[in-house]
């Protein structure tokens, strides 16, 4: 009972630190804020499903006593949205569901719930839907930009990686349902990725199947070709969806590319602070690119050999 206790006190200490450190500036935020997860995730998977809820209450509590009022919870529904993703994701999982399935159905939820929190929000402030959205639009394109441009005031003339701070806004206006979709999935596998690594060197429970043996189905290279090919029907709209399509196909051809790469650490025996700096570099530009490009080829290539014959 006491170490069980003693999990559940760090998991609250850690989320607590994550929330101070994040509010010193964007950069930190950006990292604290997307391992926000993990903790509920670890405290689920360990103690079970209650242990988890009571310990976001707690979490949430302590941050409304810290500042009671309506501005703190606006200020962090973020914060609040990615301890939902840990009680998710560890939920699922205890019932057993898969990893790449408890994934894919909490982003789908994540995504469901934000969407009817911003109508309604649209609804209270007497906007459109349109309307409410170009003006959050403006709010994420503002604040990532300023991320990219070194936490910052960006100068009118500044460039991030070759492009313009105008036109870098206006492909995120673009692409900001895709992005969303994106950083919402990617949050999620990445605290998986870490929890099962944590849970495997505490030694907690059984070793699970491990995530370089996931791959897509084959079929699913047929709406890339079809998203592919719709970029170049001259109606903004079907380019627009196109647009979004293949950049949430791309994410799910990264993490086979990362899965190929995990595979090459294993095969290899590659010393643990070389895959520490190996996988960060994944998400180095122009890397991902990289990692997309090699997921593709896994579907003719098959570097895992998971196709081929048990007797070959």
């Amino acid at each position: 009972m006491g170490r069980k206790f003693a999990v559940w006190g760090l998991c609250l200490g850690s989320l607590l630190l994550f929330f101070a450190w994040g509010r010193q500036n964007p950069v930190v935020y950006l990292f604290t804020v997307s391992l926000t997860p993990l903790p509920v995730y670890l405290a689920g998977r360990r103690l079970g499903s209650l242990a988890a809820l009571l310990l976001a209450l707690a979490v949430s509590l302590a941050i409304y006593a810290w500042k009671p009022g309506p501005e703190i919870i606006a200020e962090n529904l973020e914060f609040g949205q990615l301890l939902l993703m840990g009680l998710l994701l560890s939920s699922l999982e205890s019932r057993g569901w898969s990893a790449d399935r408890s994934i894919i159905c909490t982003v789908a939820a994540l995504i469901l719930v934000g969407l009817v929190f911003l109508l309604g929000q649209a609804y209270f402030a007497g906007m459109t839907a349109g309307e409410f959205f170009s003006q959050k639009t403006g709010e994420v394109t503002e604040t990532l930009s300023r991320v990219l441009a070194g936490a910052g005031e960006p100068s009118p003339g500044a460039k991030v990686l070759g492009v313009s701070l105008e036109e870098m806004k206006t492909l995120i206006r673009s692409l900001l349902p895709a992005l969303v979709i994106i950083n919402t999935g990617m949050v999620a596998w990445i605290n998986v990725v870490l929890a099962r690594q944590l849970m495997a060197l505490f030694k907690w429970e059984k070793p699970e199947p491990p995530l370089y043996y996931w791959s897509m189905p084959e079929w699913l290279i047929f709406p890339v070709l079809a998203a592919g090919f719709l970029l170049l029907v001259p109606v903004p709209l079907v380019r627009l969806v196109s647009m979004n399509l293949l950049a949430v196909l791309a994410l799910l051809y990264f993490c086979q590319g990362a899965a190929v790469i995990a595979a090459w650490f294993q095969r290899f025996r590659l010393p643990l602070f070389l895959r520490c700096i190996g996988y960060p570099l994944m998400f180095w530009i122009p890397m991902p690119l990289l990692v997309i490009t090699l997921g593709l080829m896994d579907l003719w290539v098959d570097f895992r050999r998971l196709h081929q014959p048990q007797d070959a």
